[in-house]
């Protein structure tokens, strides 16, 4: 059997989303030209939906009045020659208001029956007939017209805001309000509220709608071009997975340093067979299009994407040849070159972390990230893996398995996890982990039988002016200098199994104010971590959320504390050495020579991020040296650095290998054999 075109290719992807009037006086040679002056692979081309950038001749889909330059087929025959590929970009959501006003029935509905209707493009409903039907037609014509390589569904699913943040709620369609009521035997619920059951079982209908409705799609592209590349391709087993690092005027601090690694790896954990294409947005915000992030910023998703095995991409507004901010260019342009000239190398990338941080089905992240910052900054080399993947996923590969306050797990879920347990892994559990279903239930009883949990009390939401006072058995290795670990945020009081070991003790809320009254006068029995052994496993619950206090106020008390529990408590060690918390660690495999089958070679990839300073992004400080230290089973015969292609200093010794790493810059692959 033929393999797919992208199996292995060197995916280096440029999206230039063209405005209408970049089609007007379009140069197939110098849009080429410009592509490879980065390196480019990969174009991506607005081609269809809202707009359609060639002679369409269907009715419902509008055909862009400037097509006056070379024709989209001509330019994607030109990339073609220059051995680039070409995604199509479509847009399913919106249809211009003509074609609205001769289907209303297409549109989405607000609960009082309105549209939204944004400079002239009305929003269409994911269950409607347009998205259902008639954007297969759209598609079929594409794939029997043009030449493309692959395709990428843009704004797919339940948009419910426009371009300038206004939120309008629920889609209340009839298709809607019929599929709903089918299934679940209620109408809709009327705002998104996490404490009505009503809208939990929504939650669950979109899920499923937008499996159902991506996997018809998929279906009916390969039904017709079996060699197309679809974006998201589940059910196909192949494809790639588009994410985006993006910035937002309006939204919530901090930002989202990990943005490239964080969306790289849960692709790369989740589904090792897709490309996992991590784009850095090149502009600021929507309304914003025409000025770019720092480039620093935009050069540091790129090196996190890749030391984190995935592939380039690269996204902005308009044409290469007339954006008005190219500030960006010359690091973007830079991370490709360095990757054209180990793409071998790159192609052959897998991780070898031996801990899995799996992600919860929630919109609420505070607790993901605030773990995803802890094992980053404390140099422990993980994975990441989405809802639903957890079920069958193959766990005997890592050591540990953190439950970052992930709620809401199927039995299958549960069921793995604990068989994870029983077969010698350990698990970390935080606060009510496995409390609930996939369907947004709350279970009688816990769904994880691993954790020690016997019978929850309380749950008590404020505990601000609470401690953890340290117990004498609890090893203080990075939590030195001090009695107490400070909490915040929510507590679960419970009682747990016998043969438990309650580790720190809970000293509740009390006075803080005038200073004279400011002391505390009980300590508790109910503890800041539990340790049991579970089968051949042990489990380590942690009935509080020190990932969203140390996400919120990044205080180090909260970080040394948990590396206490994990290397103290369960023996799990990071990467050691020198390194700067500000040097993100992979621990990845590579065909030494970059052709699959050339032999195995361990790389340590380093990521120097100490250019993010508060709210800004500034080019990292570069480290003079510093040294990295790995188990090994043997001597390496070479230990070299692919960024100086130079031998370095290194020592092994009892099963430990140190490299000293000189000169680190943005980011270093130690290739070791």
């Amino acid at each position: 059997m033929a393999s797919n075109w992208w199996d292995g290719y060197p995916w280096r992807m440029i999206q230039t989303n063209l405005r209408e009037i970049d089609m007007k006086d379009i140069d197939g040679a110098e849009y080429v030209r410009n592509l490879k002056e980065f390196n480019a692979t990969v174009a991506m081309i607005n081609t269809a939906g809202i707009i359609a950038s060639y002679p369409t001749k269907l009715e419902f889909q509008f055909q862009s009045p400037y097509l006056t330059g070379d024709s989209l087929e001509t330019i994607i025959e030109m990339c073609h020659a220059a051995e680039i590929r070409v995604v199509a970009r479509t847009d399913f959501s919106k249809v211009r208001r003509p074609i609205y006003e001769k289907h209303p029935e297409w549109a989405y509905k607000t609960a009082t029956g309105g549209i939204v209707d944004y400079n002239g493009d009305v929003h269409v409903c994911m269950n409607g007939e347009y998205q259902q039907v008639y954007a297969l037609e759209i598609i079929r014509e594409v794939l029997e017209t043009l030449r493309i390589d692959g395709i990428f569904f843009n704004m797919g699913g339940y948009q419910v805001s426009d371009y300038s943040g206004t939120y309008y709620g629920i889609c209340h369609c009839s298709a809607c309000r019929r599929l709903f009521a089918e299934q679940f035997g209620s109408d809709l619920p009327v705002a998104e509220d996490d404490s009505d059951p009503v809208y939990r079982k929504y939650r669950v209908f979109k899920e499923r709608t937008s499996t159902a409705y991506h996997r018809k799609l998929e279906q009916h592209i390969h039904s017709i071009r079996p060699d197309i590349c679809v974006d998201r391709g589940y059910s196909l087993g192949s494809g790639f997975v588009r994410q985006e690092s993006n910035t937002a005027i309006r939204r919530a601090l901090p930002h989202w340093q990990y943005s490239g690694s964080d969306n790289t790896k849960w692709v790369v954990g989740s589904y090792p067979g897709f490309i996992a294409s991590n784009t850095t947005v090149d502009f600021i915000d929507y309304p914003y299009r025409h000025v770019a992030v720092s480039p620093a910023q935009q050069s540091l998703r790129l090196a996190q994407s890749l030391a984190n095995g995935g592939a380039l991409d690269y996204y902005l507004i308009g044409r290469l040849d007339n954006h008005e901010d190219t500030t960006g260019y010359n690091d973007v342009r830079s991370v490709f070159e360095f990757h054209a000239e180990h793409e071998g190398f790159f192609r052959t990338l897998t991780s070898r972390a031996r801990i899995l941080l799996a992600r919860p089905r929630a919109f609420d992240d505070a607790e993901y990230r605030g773990w995803f910052r802890i094992l980053t900054e404390n140099h422990f080399p993980f994975d990441t893996i989405v809802p639903g993947v957890l079920a069958d996923a193959d766990l005997s590969r890592y050591d540990l398995v953190v439950l970052p306050n992930a709620v809401f797990l199927s039995d299958a879920e549960c069921n793995n996890v604990d068989r994870f347990v029983e077969n010698g892994g350990a698990l970390v559990s935080v606060y009510e982990s496995g409390a609930g279903t996939a369907e947004y239930a709350y279970r009688d009883t816990n769904g994880l039988r691993a954790l020690p949990v016997t019978r929850v009390l309380e749950k008590r939401d404020d505990m601000t002016s609470s401690y953890l006072k340290l117990t004498d058995d609890f090893p203080t290795r990075r939590l030195v200098g001090t009695s107490l670990v400070y909490l915040d945020g929510p507590y679960l009081y419970a009682e747990y199994d016998s043969g438990a070991t309650l580790h720190a003790r809970l000293i509740p809320p009390h006075m803080f104010g005038p200073p004279e009254r400011c002391y505390y006068t009980e300590i508790t029995g109910h503890p800041g971590v539990v340790v049991t052994p579970k089968g051949k496993g042990r489990v380590a619950y942690i009935p509080w959320l020190p990932g969203t206090l140390f996400h919120r106020q990044g205080y180090v008390n909260t970080p040394n504390f948990i590396t206490d529990v994990l290397e103290g408590l369960l023996g799990i060690a990071p990467v050691g050495g020198t390194l700067s918390p500000m040097v993100e660690v992979n621990v990845l495999s590579a065909s030494s020579s970059g052709a699959p089958g050339s032999g195995a070679a361990t790389v340590v990839s380093l990521v120097n991020g100490s250019g993010h300073f508060g709210t800004t992004f500034y080019r990292p400080i570069p480290i003079a040296s510093t040294t990295v230290e790995i188990t090994t089973a043997a001597a390496p015969r070479s230990v070299r650095s692919l960024v100086h292609d130079c031998e370095l200093t290194h020592d092994w010794s009892d099963g430990k290998l140190t490299v000293a790493v000189e000169n680190l810059g943005l980011f270093e692959f130690v290739v070791i054999e």
